[in-house]
């Protein structure tokens, strides 16, 4: 479903629900997709739309019967689009010669019942004729009453939206005319900001497992092996650290699936705290106490949907920079990581993670291996560090030269 396999420009996706509604507000059709057997059936409809906290509701009219009223009667998963563009060839405008915005969405489509819920009924009409520029009064009521209204509920965490560059505030939403794009002295997009804001609320790790007594863990020396060949599962990384001086630092753990040789292949293999999944899906970030005046984070490897190419899984910590405040690792100290797993919580391994290099701003804490005869083996960190915490930097040094590859 939409939401759940991870964006490949994961750069370009925006998270702020108040943007992504001020991008439906430039946007008059939306298109639907419903089943029809070997083929998808997609209608262009005018709609009008309500943002909730749990859910975004789409709301369209159409006559009572025919062919799409028929299909979302057999099924009622639909999925929507809506998308805008600008085309300005021979302008180029913040390094660009054309901008989008677009939000995808899957949902469930009912009737709104007006015999059983003339208010339900009425603010689906409402937002209808607002989203459409239409006075409230211009039809008398009776005429109102006989529309035939649907409404498409979509859970949050299957909508989402992109742009052809990031979009912080929405004063951003609206394209810019020809005349303000040749007077423009804007620079380019930076997409480097993605990686120094965070899109999403911290979510607490509190009573998951990690206490102070990882902090007393015995150091990694060795390679000790993880799974047998052929073994699968789910194995949680829990990672641990304090932090001294203030503010309080924020660290982070970035988790890069790596080649035979080392190097990342793609760019999204990679989960972070704005990526969660990588593409195969075999990685997941699972949270962030964003506080951190005692450091959490964990991440959960599904061994099973490690893909082939993949031989070494790399945690890496990194220390947040909001608002590009530089900050290195000689700011934390203690850092542990305990090893479970997740089938019956048998713990598989506590260790402390030595920081070779305090000057840094990101370094490899732990890596996983793929052995020749196919386990999995835990290294012990190869010292790695880089310079510059955004995955940017990170990729390049892995051997990905193109930002866009």
């Amino acid at each position: 479903m939409i939401g759940d396999i991870p964006m490949r420009r994961f750069e370009s996706q925006i998270h702020d629900r108040k943007i992504i509604t001020a991008i439906l507000d430039q946007i008059q059709i939306v298109t639907v997709g419903i089943n029809d057997g070997d083929y998808p059936y997609v209608v262009p409809l005018s709609f009008g739309y309500e943002a909730t906290e749990e859910k975004l509701l789409v709301y369209v009219h159409c006559a009572r019967e025919g062919h799409k009223v028929d299909l979302w009667k057999k099924n009622p998963k639909v999925s929507l689009t809506f998308c805008t563009l600008t085309n300005h060839p021979n302008d180029l405008y913040r390094g660009v010669m054309h901008d989008y915005r677009s939000v995808m969405a899957n949902g469930i489509i009912r009737h709104i019942d007006r015999t059983q819920s003339k208010s339900g009924h009425g603010t689906a009409v409402q937002a209808l004729l607002r989203h459409n520029g239409r006075r409230p009064n211009q039809f008398s009521v009776p005429h109102y009453m006989f529309m035939d209204m649907y409404v498409v509920e979509c859970e949050w965490k299957h909508v989402t939206a992109k742009s052809e560059g990031p979009i912080e505030d929405i004063s951003e939403v609206p394209f810019p005319t020809l005349e303000e794009i040749r007077k423009s002295t804007a620079p380019g997009f930076n997409h480097s900001k993605f990686f120094s804001i965070k899109h999403y609320l911290p979510v607490s790790t509190e009573g998951k497992g990690m206490d102070r007594e990882l902090l007393e863990a015995e150091s990694l020396h060795q390679e000790i092996r993880l799974l047998n060949a052929g073994e699968s599962g789910k194995i949680l990384f829990r990672f641990s650290w304090q932090a001294d001086g203030e503010p309080a630092v924020d660290g982070d753990i970035l988790t890069l699936l790596l080649n035979e040789e080392g190097k990342l292949m793609r760019r999204y293999d990679i989960a972070f705290y704005n990526q969660k999944k990588d593409r195969s899906q075999a990685v997941e970030f699972l949270g962030d106490d964003i506080l951190n005046e005692y450091g959490r984070e964990a991440v959960r490897v599904d061994v099973g949907k490690i893909p082939e190419y993949c031989h070494e899984i790399a945690f890496h910590m990194a220390l947040y920079r909001a608002g590009e405040l530089a900050q290195n690792l000689g700011m934390v100290n203690h850092a542990a990581a305990e090893i479970v797993r997740e089938e019956d919580g048998a713990v598989l391994g506590r260790y402390a993670l030595p920081i070779a290099d305090p000057n840094a701003q990101a370094a490899v804490l732990m890596r996983i291996c793929r052995a020749e005869d196919g386990s999995w083996m835990l290294l012990p960190s190869d010292g790695r560090s880089f310079e510059d915490w955004h995955a940017t930097e990170i990729f390049a040094a892995y051997g990905l030269k193109r930002w866009k590859e």
